[in-house]
C-alpha cells in the first residue's frame, strides 16, 4: 500500500485522537480530586463525562486508523468514516470551547486545541481523499 498526504493526515489525527484519550483516562481520580469536596453523586458524574470523553476520543481515533489501515482510502467506506470523524472531533471541540475552555485547568483548555487539530487533519484529509 503506497501512502499518499491523505492517509498520513488521517493516520496522524488518529494517533492524536488514541493518545489524548488515554490522556483523559489515566487521571481521572486526579481530575475529581482537584475539584475538592463534592457529593460522591457529583464525583460520579464527573468522571462519567470525562471517561466519556477519552472513550470517544480512543474509538474516533481507532476507526478513522483502522479504516485507513484495512480499506485504505479511495472507497466510499472511508469517505464516510473520515468526513464523520471529523465532524465528531469538531463537535467535541465544541462543547470544550464552552465549558471546559473557561476553566482555570490548562489540559482542559487544551482540549479544544487538541480535538481541533485532529478535527482538523481528518478535515483537510477528507478534502482532498474527495
Amino acid at each position: 500500500m503506497i501512502l499518499i498526504v491523505d492517509d498520513y493526515l488521517f493516520l496522524i489525527g488518529g494517533f492524536i485522537g488514541v493518545v489524548w484519550g488515554i490522556a483523559h483516562l489515566v487521571p481521572t481520580g486526579a481530575i475529581i480530586k482537584m475539584f475538592g469536596p463534592i457529593s460522591g453523586e457529583n464525583k460520579r458524574i464527573l468522571a462519567m463525562s470525562w471517561i466519556a470523553e477519552g472513550v470517544a476520543l480512543i474509538f474516533i481515533g481507532a476507526v478513522v486508523s483502522l479504516t485507513v489501515a484495512i480499506a485504505g482510502t479511495e472507497n466510499d467506506a472511508t469517505r464516510i468514516v473520515t468526513w464523520s470523524a471529523a465532524a465528531a472531533m469538531f463537535a467535541l471541540a465544541g462543547v470544550n470551547i464552552f465549558t471546559g475552555f473557561r476553566t482555570s485547568i490548562f489540559p482542559i483548555k487544551a482540549c479544544v486545541f487538541v480535538d481541533g487539530a485532529a478535527g482538523l487533519l481528518f478535515f483537510i484529509g477528507s478534502i482532498i481523499n474527495s
